[in-house]
């Protein structure tokens, strides 16, 4: 497939039927693609829909109740409808690095800054930060969810939060 970023760190995301792959360095395309292509799939039906802007460098997407999720290193999150690539909003969560990749659970979206703070928005189609949790350490492995608590690593701690 033509159009990618040379450097693809973001693991690719698998929804329904839709293959996300998402590359952020110099060019940063979002790619929703069908299963079954073999070949240059560039120009053929096996690509749903793509972007040549907005995808991430070094976080993952998610796909968190039919909205796909992207967040930049900078900061910026945007919202899109999983199925069509609609792109819903975007805003810029905090100044400061982001690293670790977005997780979803209870109707929230968590972004991790490297700064160490978790930021907490609804997930849905419009913008909505929740709260902002200082952890005083340095972020940069993605939070887990699990049985009713969330894991967050830190520099030097972890915690589990219920």
């Amino acid at each position: 497939m033509s159009g990618s970023s040379k450097n693809t760190t973001p693991t690719p995301v698998v929804w329904n039927d839709l293959l996300f792959i998402v590359s952020g360095y110099r060019i940063k395309p979002i790619f929703a693609v069908r299963p079954g292509g073999s070949g240059d799939i560039t120009e053929t039906d096996f690509v749903a829909w793509s972007s040549t802007r907005d995808g991430s460098y070094m976080t993952t997407p998610i796909v968190y109740r039919d909205l796909l999720y992207t967040v930049q290193s900078n900061g910026v999150l945007t919202c899109y409808r999983a199925r069509t690539g609609e792109r819903l909003y975007q805003t810029r969560v905090a100044a400061g690095a982001f690293s670790a990749s977005p997780i979803a659970a209870d109707g929230r979206l968590y972004l991790s800054s490297e700064d160490g703070e978790i930021y907490v928005v609804r997930a849905g189609p419009e913008y909505e930060l929740l709260a902002t949790n200082r952890m005083g350490e340095v972020v940069m492995a993605t939070p887990a969810a699990a049985k009713g608590q969330l894991l967050i690593r830190t520099q030097h701690h972890l915690y589990s939060v219920r």
